[in-house]
């Protein structure tokens, strides 16, 4: 048994790791953690102020040196991975340090912090020198074991990334928003301006220490569509206290997370972000709100709910994971909501309330009926939210809100015990919900990717059509997926969850890799159809496709934008594409964005849960462009010397116009052609008919869904006499007379009867003289018929 001021250690305590010939090599150790000061902590609970391991601190320590030959990296990707099993059910999370000669731990190099009975794995890129491992007890009792194994994970760096970067060629033009002295920028966030579509706001994570993961938030502003952007740097009001701006202050330093941006219909932008007041080490995290008025700054922060008001829920809660969104389809009465009308829809913020001393996470909601300034569940300012989940544990993580067009209310989150996506629905504006059940099922993909650092989560992005129709987008492990049949269980689901990852693991080589998938409800959300496969990579190419967001035109196309590796062979380098569908999800065609192709570890900031290059992108789209915005480290790629060079992850935007090769519908601008010949009049004593035929191509686009079929709307007849001596035209009228003369070119359309097969009938008597029939068709795109000698123009004599 250990006594108090003994260090727990691993046995054996220290190895050093060496690669063969082959880049192969492992190291193996086990242990236990015990009672201390770090239980339900994180692993940097496990040292002491002098930043040495602690004695008391419970967690078990492991001294690692890695040893390689001069160069051996140049040819590579990869690193070193670190396995911790044989936990399980209980929880452990981990953290890899640098190793100073002093004994001190230094900067963070990798971590991981998965859910309960999950194995620990991470992977340090390029791993070389001395580490020391840190188990810590976050959720298990006194004298939990485990074994742990650190070995070299790597595969040949063929094609390097120049080499690469240079066989795509450069895709479109991306521009950077982020402009500013902050170390690196993730989890971006964007939103269209309602009443002028060249206006956004979006927002990212501004880091100021990447080993110890500090950062605020911050936003960027566009008024020509995502072409220039103004870096507008950290949101306001966040350095109120000695310290709180201090990235060396540990203890007081203001943690800013998680922005989401909206505008209402009014012109007003808005910033929802999680704040810490009580130190980045501290709980009791906060939830806040900015507005930004047309032509004005930020304001300072409006709390929408506040953990730190009494000392239960400072010790005990944190809000995590949240999102915001604006009804701009109804006001809070229920009347319509217009742009303009100076009203403001009611506003709804979710998120994850999390303990923050032990594990537990439930779904919560407050609203705000006055535009942002007042928040409260139930009742107004009560700080007390609604709870829509009803799990007693962990519920899940990744709420998001939609708004429907009678302004139902839809908010789906992913429970990542049971790999199911959640939903409630509330039809009277948040006052009550639907109970929670789950929607769809999926197969998660929920740690890092073999041999590489950053976390992953399958968290959803959703949206609602003009027509009422719910789509949920996710990620999942080979494009797996199903609804949930009403009354199926929680085990059930788990059951499938589990074959579907033993395929996967079966399937080795021969797997996808990680999917995009989309699921659709056309009844309200009772019930879904699905999954389809957003990205359209050949099934045969395993490559991985992670980190979707949607969103969805006036005229329902569904526009997603994701991570995606499929241009580089190793699976290893990351690009951005977008995926459009203009059949309401049937189908989808693929459209590369990203510049150049990037590197993830480069300079990345290090979570508790491992490196981090963000669990969510943002895009934003009309009829016209779509707009991904997202973060990478393409500007990496240019040359020290270069203007534009940096060695951070960076915000960018795309333009990505909705046309034919792009993904979008093919514009149907060719005009029907009729055909009428000299057989077609027919003038007899009572009157004369004129018959003929229209036809129309439409136009066929780079996919059955984005083409149009032909069709003809009206087909019209002009019926003129011809004078002589070239003085113009008399056309027949609607009133059955002819008119006065008038330009030849410049005739009266009269409507036929049919539209392929069509018939005009008159009981007007013509007179002798010379007529001029014409057939001019419309189709159903609007495009309208010029005359043309010989094949819609006859010319008649009548005797």
């Amino acid at each position: 048994m250990l006594g108090a001021g003994t260090v727990q250690a691993a046995s054996p305590g220290a190895a050093t790791l060496t690669p063969d010939a082959q880049g192969k090599g492992k190291v193996t150790w086990s242990g236990s953690v015990s009672a201390g000061t770090a239980d339900n902590g994180t692993t940097d609970d496990c040292f002491g102020a002098d930043k040495k391991p602690d004695p008391t601190s419970g967690c078990d320590f492991f001294t690692l040196t890695v040893s390689t030959p001069a160069g051996f990296y140049n040819q590579f990707l990869g690193g070193v991975q670190f396995t911790v099993t044989g936990f399980a059910p209980f929880d452990l999370d981990l953290g890899i340090y640098r190793l100073n000669a002093d004994g001190t731990h230094g900067e963070k190099a990798g971590s991981s912090g998965n859910l309960p009975g999950m194995d620990e794995i991470t992977t340090v890129a390029q791993a070389e020198g001395k580490y020391i491992v840190a188990l810590v007890p976050y959720a298990a009792p006194p004298l939990t074991p485990y074994t742990a194994v650190a070995g070299f994970n790597l595969k040949r760096a063929n094609p390097t990334l120049p080499v690469l970067n240079h066989r795509l060629g450069a895709g479109p033009a991306n521009y950077r928003a982020s402009h500013d002295q902050y170390v690196s920028h993730s989890e971006p966030f964007i939103a269209m301006d309602p009443l002028n579509h060249n206006h956004l706001v979006a927002g990212s994570k501004m880091y100021e220490s990447l080993p110890k993961y500090f950062f605020k938030a911050g936003t960027y502003e566009s008024f020509d569509g995502g072409k220039t952007w103004k870096d507008w740097g950290q949101l306001p009001g966040y350095c109120q206290d000695v310290g709180q701006c201090d990235p060396n202050d540990d203890a007081h330093y203001r943690v800013v997370s998680d922005i989401i941006t909206a505008f209402d219909d009014e012109g007003n932008a808005y910033t929802n972000t999680l704040d810490a007041p009580g130190g980045a080490t501290g709980t009791g995290w906060n939830q806040t709100l900015h507005i930004k008025q047309p032509g004005k700054p930020w304001s300072q922060p409006i709390v929408v709910h506040d953990n730190r008001n009494n000392p239960i829920s400072q010790q005990l809660l944190l809000d995590d994971k949240n999102f915001l969104a604006v009804d701009n389809v109804t006001h809070v009465d229920g009347s319509p909501n217009k742009p303009h009308d100076g009203k403001i829809g009611t506003m709804y913020v979710c998120w994850g309330l999390d303990g923050a001393t032990a594990p537990t996470q439930q779904i919560v909601l407050m609203r705000s009926l006055d535009g942002g300034h007042t928040w409260g569940g139930e009742v107004p300012g009560d700080n007390t939210p609604i709870q829509l989940s009803q799990k007693q544990a962990i519920s899940g993580i990744g709420c998001h809100v939609i708004i429907g067009p009678q302004g139902e209310v839809y908010v789906t989150w992913y429970d990542n015990q049971v790999d199911a996506m959640m939903q409630v629905k509330s039809t009277d504006h948040g006052a009550t919900f639907t109970p929670a059940r789950p929607v769809v099922m999926i197969s998660g993909v929920n740690s890092q990717f073999e041999g590489q650092s950053f976390r992953n989560l399958s968290i959803p992005t959703t949206g609602i059509d003009s027509q009422g129709n719910i789509y949920i987008v996710s990620t999942s492990q080979d494009g797996n997926g199903n609804p949930v049949l009403a009354g199926m269980s929680a085990e059930r689901i788990k059951e499938i969850r589990d074959g579907w990852r033993a395929e996967a693991e079966a399937a080795g080589a021969q797997s996808t890799g990680s999917d995009i998938v989309l699921f659709k409800s056309t009844d309200g959300g009772q019930t879904y159809q699905g999954p389809v496969r957003v990205n359209q990579d050949p099934k045969t190419l395993n490559a991985d496709q992670f980190q979707p967001w949607m969103a969805i035109t006036p005229r329902g196309q569904l526009d997603i934008m994701y991570f995606d590796r499929r241009n580089d062979p190793n699976n290893w380098f990351i690009g951005e594409y977008l995926s459009r569908s203009n059949d309401g999800g049937k189908t989808f065609t693929d459209t590369r964005f990203d510049h150049q192709m990037w590197d993830p570890r480069i300079n990345p900031p290090i979570s508790p849960s491992g490196q981090f290059i963000g669990d969510y992108q943002g895009i934003v789209a009309d009829d016209n462009v779509a707009i991904p915005f997202w973060n990478d480290t393409q500007a990496a790629n240019l040359p020290a010397s270069s203007k534009g060079h940096s060695q951070w992850q960076e915000v960018y935007a795309a333009r990505i116009p909705n046309t034919q090769g792009a993904g979008g519908p093919c514009r149907d601008r060719k005009p029907p052609r009729s055909t009428l010949k000299r057989n077609g009049v027919k003038v007899t004593g009572k009157g004369f008919t004129v018959s003929g035929r229209s036809t129309d191509q439409g136009c066929k686009g780079l996919t059955a869904a984005t083409s149009l079929k032909g069709g003809i709307q009206k087909v019209y007849v002009s019926v003129a006499r011809v004078l002589r001596s070239g003085s113009g035209c008399r056309f027949l009228q609607a009133n059955g007379k002819f008119g006065k003369a008038r330009n030849c070119n410049h005739g009266v359309l009269l409507p036929a009867s049919g539209t392929r097969k069509w018939k005009f009938t008159s009981k007007v008597k013509l007179k002798p003289g010379t007529y001029r029939f014409v057939a001019r068709a419309r189709d159903t795109h609007g495009n309208k018929e010029k005359p043309a000698k010989r094949r819609n123009r006859v010319v008649f004599q009548v005797r």
